[in-house]
């Protein structure tokens, strides 16, 4: 009776398993492109990023500061 349980119970698991393998390959896997405009960075913005972080050791409070003066999001 133990051994019948355990065929069953492997049977079970087989068939489980092979479904759930089918499911998942049949699915077809697309990339979609992000929404919103591409992320170029514009002349003005890489200007303000070279004036705000060339040479000058990282600090959030100014860099946030300079990149709004030069009328940049940071």
């Amino acid at each position: 009776m133990r051994l019948t349980n355990t065929f069953l119970a492997a049977l079970l698991i087989g068939i489980s398993a092979t479904t759930f393998a089918s499911q998942v390959s049949a699915q077809v896997d697309i990339q979609k492109a992000p929404p919103g405009p591409p992320t170029q960075i514009t002349e003005h913005r890489a200007a303000a990023l070279k004036i705000c972080t060339d040479g000058i050791k990282f600090a959030s409070d100014h860099y946030v500061q300079c990149m709004l003066s030069e009328g940049e999001t940071p």
